[in-house]
């Protein structure tokens, strides 16, 4: 009897730590705080060990301009399954960022440059892509109906050809960094197959094309990093 009282106890004392501590702290801590990386995550590479600067996963960032609040420099960062529709990300550096299953209808990426992001089975209906920058993005299985699309640059996207057709018709200007055409880089008018030739690894089967830029040194993606950790005596 007296086993059960002390388990029955432990449950209550366990639940009001959760309903107390951690639950308040959740609601109450600014959101900077649970998006930035701790000094152990950013020494070996960040979420996935892939070096993501920001973590923004699973949270609400509803009409907030995610520029102004964190900066320019978004580069790898973590949106997954985030709920960021009406924000604003304008002229952000989004290069390799994941962006699966993000919820981001009416969103402006005006300007972004969104280079090797995985952006698939992604909502992005209604989003602003003017002059945006989607080379070797991955957009499988995501809705960009009504996305403006003028001046981005899509070479070698890899899209559904169901989306690459839609986002033909509407598809015109040409990005002013890149200087591709938009129906250019969406492959538009094409053969049959144009948009199933679209690699995101291209460069790596054909010799004429340009190898991507490198965002962070070799070391931060891989989960076996070299870099010692901050408690390392060697380190200090």
């Amino acid at each position: 009897v007296m086993s059960k009282v002390r388990a029955t106890l432990a449950s209550v004392a366990l639940a009001a730590t959760v309903a107390g501590g951690v639950g308040a702290y959740d609601a109450v801590a600014p959101l900077q705080a649970r998006a930035e990386l701790n000094e152990r995550e950013y020494e070996r590479g960040g979420e996935f060990n892939r070096g993501s600067a920001k973590q923004f996963g699973g949270i609400d960032m509803i009409k907030q301009d995610i520029v102004k609040d964190f900066g320019k420099d978004l580069r790898l960062s973590n949106f997954v399954q985030a709920n960021i529709r009406y924000a604003k990300l304008r002229g952000a550096n989004l290069r390799g960022a994941y962006m699966m299953k993000l919820v981001a209808p009416d969103v402006d990426f005006t300007g972004a440059d969104m280079s090797d992001a995985l952006m698939d089975r992604s909502v992005f209906v209604d989003a602003n892509f003017t002059d945006a920058i989607l080379t070797r993005v991955v957009l499988t299985s995501s809705d960009l109906n009504g996305a403006t699309i003028e001046g981005a640059d899509f070479t070698d996207a890899l899209l559904d050809k169901t989306t690459q057709m839609k986002l033909c018709e509407r598809a015109s200007g040409t990005n002013p960094v890149t200087g591709v055409s938009t129906r250019k880089s969406l492959k538009c008018g094409g053969g049959r197959f144009a948009s199933r030739q679209s690699t995101p690894s291209r460069y790596m089967t054909d010799e004429t094309a340009p190898t991507p830029k490198q965002e962070f040194e070799a070391d931060r993606f891989s989960m076996y990093s070299t870099k010692p950790l901050p408690t390392d005596k060697s380190n200090k």
